[in-house]
């Protein structure tokens, strides 16, 4: 693999499978996946290939294809800082319960990383869509949203779950006052990716009614958004939070945003949600 400059491999003996990846930030590391035995269902066999395939054509070559020693910068790691063990001639992180600073720089420093299920405490649904769940979890301590998505059957839904992490990491600057913040993401349980954020509040489609200052910081949270280059890009209901205590609102899901859009999509976006926010509006 480091030959060759790539970033993902395969080791097989027909009988047994392993999937490698080689991270382009970390091209130290070499993450090695549990054995697969030929007679898997969860995942099985074929689609796991097929996941591969997909992820494969995507994004292969690694930017970093000399093995160097590890010098990460201190704020890139500041939230998920880890360090690596050897088991068994494997490589696996031990990421630590060192605690996020909030600061701009570091929201946009969060570094992706390989979680296992043992690193969230499943609670309930939050809610289902096309590409996966949102789930409430525990997750070092903290409450949080998890979206995820089992890229064994969605693997189209890898790209636009890292649009969405590139998207977060833009907004930087308005996290945890018109969108949640970012607090994690990466694969975990082999087959499975995974974005974290914060708990903000309850869709508009479970109110009713709304008030008027609600309806204003709607607008005030996409007029953000769109200052700062994005088009949402997904106005709907399911995608506006409230918050009761304080009245603020949220957006949130940037799967399908977009960048560097002309004056007449932000309008017709801007006027959507208008519209949308008077039909609750006291």
């Amino acid at each position: 693999m480091k030959e060759s400059q790539l970033q993902y491999g395969v080791l097989s003996t027909y009988q047994h499978h392993w999937f490698l990846r080689r991270p382009a930030d970390e091209p130290s590391v070499l993450y090695i996946s549990k054995t697969l035995p030929i007679q898997s269902q969860s995942p099985p066999v074929l689609k796991t290939y097929a996941y591969m395939v997909q992820v494969l054509c995507a994004d292969s070559f690694s930017r970093n294809p000399v093995i160097t020693t590890d010098k990460r910068n201190k704020h890139s790691v500041s939230y998920f800082e880890s360090t690596t063990k050897s088991t068994k001639g494997r490589k696996t992180v031990i990421a630590s319960k060192k605690k996020p600073s909030p600061s701009t720089n570091e929201k946009m420093q969060i570094p992706i990383q390989d979680f296992s299920f043992a690193d969230f405490k499943y609670k309930s649904i939050l809610g289902q869509g096309r590409s996966g769940k949102t789930l409430l979890c525990e997750f070092r301590g903290n409450t949080i949203a998890l979206k995820c998505t089992d890229l064994s059957k969605n693997p189209h839904v890898l790209k636009e779950m890292q649009q969405e992490v590139n998207i977060y990491k833009i907004l930087s600057d308005i996290q945890g006052i018109h969108i949640p913040n970012l607090l994690c993401y990466g694969f975990y349980g082999g087959m499975y990716y995974a974005i974290g954020m914060t708990l903000v509040g309850s869709a508009l489609n479970n109110y009713k009614r709304i008030t008027e200052r609600q309806r204003v910081m709607g607008l005030l949270a996409l007029n953000a958004i769109h200052d700062r280059g994005v088009l949402h890009n997904d106005i709907r209901e399911a995608n506006i939070l409230l918050d009761d205590t304080n009245d603020v609102v949220y957006l949130i899901d940037f799967g399908m945003s977009r960048i560097h859009c002309d004056v007449r999509s932000f309008d017709e976006e801007k006027r959507k949600l208008t519209n949308l926010l008077d039909h609750y509006t006291y």
